[in-house]
């Protein structure tokens, strides 16, 4: 299984439960593939995974900050084996459409609304650009590249969360 981060509640539970778990990051000034304190840098948009390596991938959080994540959720596609999942958190709006705050323009930002920014453990907080808050429309993007998807609401009392959403594509195999 591989998570797209290498720290938090999630990583811990998932080592826990897995007998293999790859885990990765962004690094800015490391190259794709390469390792940092033994943790593997990343960029989910070109992934260096071969295909069909995975049967779970896992993220919390991550896919809002990617400038192309049709791209991002095809080499996630690309990565999982045929019937493997990718179950993951976003900023997710009850409305249909998603709200695109930002995007890439010959390499640079072009801020399409007031910019919002997200805090993470290797930037800090408020540092990481949101490049759009997610409508429910993100089950058509995720169909879009291949994956049979779904919406999950979790009501958990005993874990404090109430109207819970998670995501969940299935590669279909």
């Amino acid at each position: 299984m591989y998570e797209l981060s290498s720290r938090g509640a999630l990583c811990r539970h998932l080592r826990r439960t897995f007998a293999r778990v790859t885990v990765s990051e962004l690094f800015d000034d490391v190259e794709a593939g390469r390792l940092r304190d033994g943790v593997q840098c990343q960029d989910v948009q070109r992934l260096t995974h071969a295909a069909a390596s995975f049967d779970l991938v896992t993220s919390t959080e991550v896919f809002e900050h990617v400038p192309d994540d049709r791209r991002a959720f095809a080499e996630v596609h690309r990565v999982l084996r045929p019937g493997g999942f990718l179950v993951f958190t976003v900023p997710l709006m009850d409305a249909a459409t998603t709200l695109e705050r930002a995007r890439l323009h010959d390499g640079k930002i072009v801020h399409l609304v007031e910019p919002e920014y997200h805090g993470d453990h290797l930037r800090g907080r408020g540092r990481v650009l949101a490049f759009r808050t997610y409508g429910l429309d993100i089950l058509d993007r995720l169909r879009a590249v291949g994956f049979d998807a779904r919406l999950e609401r979790i009501d958990d009392l005993a874990h404090a969360i109430s109207d819970g959403k998670v995501l969940v594509g299935r590669k279909p195999a």
